[in-house]
């Protein structure tokens, strides 16, 4: 079982070495008060990323049943969602959310910056448990009646991988 674990955690910093390659890093600046994920959390970042690559084009996200709920939120994006898969659970590998930024270089397309979580108040009195640890910020998002959670797993973000705003998007 301890090896198990120790194999688990060498995994988790390979992925994150193999991620600052790809030139996105989930790492935060501790000196700004932002919780690190630890090295599992990293892990299920990570298959977030990969699960979700799938929609890098809008078109496929359409076609997978997410649809723009013509919501855009300044320092985050565009919001389409997956109404099929709302419920009270939190589930890494299937975001209830999807959040593009209109790409400048694009001719008018959307580029895939973050997932988004999403739990109806009235199914979850509190924010259900997340990622591995405790570096998630959940938010009490009372316009829509939801427990909400980004994680920006396409767009560093300098606020930290889970932070609701992102300030490099516009």
């Amino acid at each position: 079982m301890q090896s198990r674990i120790l194999s688990g955690v060498a995994a988790a910093l390979v992925a994150t070495a193999s991620l600052a390659q790809d030139g996105f890093v989930m790492d935060h600046d501790m000196s700004l008060g932002h919780k690190k994920p630890p090295p599992l959390a990293v892990l299920q970042l990570d298959q977030v990323r990969d699960v979700a690559s799938k929609y890098l084009d809008v078109a496929a996200a359409e076609a997978d049943g997410y649809h723009d709920i013509q919501l855009f939120v300044p320092h985050m994006g565009w919001h389409y969602m997956k109404e099929a898969i709302l419920d009270e659970k939190f589930e890494w590998t299937k975001p209830e959310l999807l959040v593009y930024a209109d790409d400048p270089c694009g001719g008018g397309k959307r580029k895939l910056v973050a997932v988004e979580y999403a739990v109806p108040f009235a199914l979850a009195k509190r924010a259900p448990a997340g990622f591995v640890g405790r570096a998630d910020e959940w938010d009490a998002n009372q316009t829509f009646k939801l427990w909400t959670l980004h994680a920006w797993v396409y767009e560093f973000n300098p606020d930290g991988v889970f932070a609701p705003m992102n300030s490099r998007v516009p």
